[in-house]
């Protein structure tokens, strides 16, 4: 693959040296520049492109695409905010622009962009939709459910507008949707976005409703239609978490030089549905502290670092001859480009414990807190969750499983290698001793005790995560232990995780 993108850049390079004006092939350099990890060279040639037409809608979307992927959030933001004032008339650019600002978490941002998209095309059924999502993401849920509403009566063939209503809110036996769904199920079964968008909602409702069988009958039947839609294969993923391993092993690191950063970003990781969100919140209540949510600064700073290479496997190689400094100060230029103003910044991207030895190299005195949670409530919370473009391990039991037991694994290696060198936190603990654990947290980050970490909920700062209707709550204890209701379903999860030690009780 690396090869053809290679062929691809010789050919743009070429027809360049006949044309040097021509925007398009600058935009597709930068694009083959991208897919082969050279950020340096994506960026020169997107600034090209912008240079020769800046009034050009296509040459700013990628240039400030080039921003975020080379670190440069204020810059993309400073340009997004430009070309924001010259498309307040085009529903369609505004559209877009809301997407980029979703990708330097600007929220409030995302949400203008989207009521103006609105406002001039009121009968765009996805501008609805997409102001919805934002809306959630501010913890607006009467709004959200409004325009879901005005969304599923106008095109009721969209079937993601009926699975994020039925997570806004705890459904009753007096108010529910589980009759229409069903009937809309039934009508369109033959399509598969329609079973496993209704299939999840249906199963979200009646598991609400304590109607534990139906929920899972309907949740399996939407997982296993949108594991049919991919070609994932979790042994590659599994092969990735034992080379990470393999690549950091305490003799390997040992003779690493690490940076001599003296920041300590506070990096929350996990599984996701494990209850990062809820510590998060938690922390980001304390005055010094501000989160960046879940943002993918240190998976991009890491390639840019590293350089071009032939895919994961080859990445994890080359990540350990890193220049630790280097990626420490792309990391830490990307996370105050943000314009969250607070001492110590939390990024609290879960997948991170996948670099959990780059992070300690990189930044010795970090603050790094692992949320653990009881492997079958874990893998059940992972499995119930729609994340369409994220975790595709979560479609399958025995994929999860898999994963699972690779993730275990390594942190396991990571326990090894950094004796003490990170928090752990269990869930179950974290949601029967708040406070007792959140002091514990903040002692960990070396911050004095504010009483109103614990008024969390309260908060209004946006959620752009599965959890953010939960977080809007007091801290509750009815996920604890959840998988019990699914025993009979989950033995053979339970067996698998058995076999491989990972006590399941």
């Amino acid at each position: 693959m690396g090869r053809k993108f290679t062929e691809a850049i010789k050919l743009c390079q070429q027809l360049l040296t006949v044309n040097s004006s021509f925007v398009a092939i600058h935009i597709l350099l930068s694009q083959a520049y991208q897919q082969n990890s050279e950020f340096d060279k994506m960026l020169e040639s997107s600034r090209r492109a912008y240079q020769l037409q800046p009034q050009h809608f296509s040459t700013n979307v990628r240039l400030i695409e080039c921003l975020i992927y080379t670190s440069e959030i204020a810059e993309a933001i400073s340009k997004l905010d430009l070309l924001h004032q010259h498309i307040t008339k085009d529903p369609v650019k505004l559209a877009k622009a809301s997407e980029l600002y979703l990708h330097c978490s600007q929220f409030s941002k995302v949400t203008e962009c989207l009521q103006q998209a609105v406002a001039l095309d009121a009968d765009n059924p996805q501008y609805r939709f997409n102001l919805a999502s934002a809306s959630i993401t501010l913890g607006d849920f009467d709004q959200a459910e409004k325009l879901l509403n005005g969304v599923i009566k106008q095109t009721p063939g969209d079937f993601d507008a009926y699975y994020n209503r039925s997570t806004l809110r705890r459904q009753t036996p007096e108010s529910n949707h589980i009759e229409a769904l069903e009937h809309t199920l039934q009508a369109n079964r033959a399509k598969p976005n329609a079973t496993i968008a209704l299939g999840y909602a249906l199963s979200k409702e009646f598991e609400d409703l304590a109607e534990y069988a139906n929920a899972f009958n309907y949740l399996k039947l939407a997982a296993d239609s949108r594991r049919k839609q991919m070609r994932y294969q979790v042994a590659n993923d599994v092969a990735a978490l034992g080379q990470i391993a393999d690549t950091f092993s305490r003799d390997v690191l040992g003779q690493i030089q690490p940076s001599t950063s003296d920041e300590s970003p506070i990096f929350i990781l996990g599984l996701p549905r494990s209850g990062t969100t809820l510590l998060e919140r938690l922390l980001s209540s304390h005055s010094r502290v501000g989160s960046l949510g879940e943002v993918n600064n240190f998976a991009f700073s890491l390639i840019h670092t590293v350089g071009p290479n032939s895919g994961k496997a080859d990445l994890i190689k080359r990540s350990a001859g890193a220049d630790f400094n280097l990626l420490a100060g792309r990391y830490s230029h990307a996370s105050k480009g943000y314009g969250v103003d607070s001492e110590l910044l939390i990024d609290k991207t879960p997948l991170n414990f996948l670099y959990l030895g780059l992070i300690k190299l990189a930044f010795p005195k970090a603050k790094i807190i692992h949320l653990k949670r009881h492997p079958l409530d874990s893998c059940y919370a992972i499995y119930k969750t729609l994340f369409r473009m994220g975790y595709p391990f979560s479609y399958d039991l025995t994929d999860l499983g898999g994963y699972y037991i690779a993730y275990h694994r390594l942190m396991t290696h990571w326990r090894e290698v950094f004796p003490n060198g990170f928090l752990e936190i269990e869930y179950e603990t974290l949601v029967k001793q708040p406070e007792e654990q959140a002091r514990r947290l903040i002692y960990y980050c070396e911050l004095p005790w504010e009483a109103g970490v614990l008024d969390f909920h309260s908060r209004k700062s946006p959620s752009a995560t599965a959890s953010a209707a939960q977080v809007r709550q007091p801290v509750y204890t009815s996920s604890v232990g959840r998988w019990k209701h699914y025993a009979e379903q989950l033995e053979p999860l339970r067996k698998q995780l058995s076999a491989a030690g990972i006590e399941c009780a």
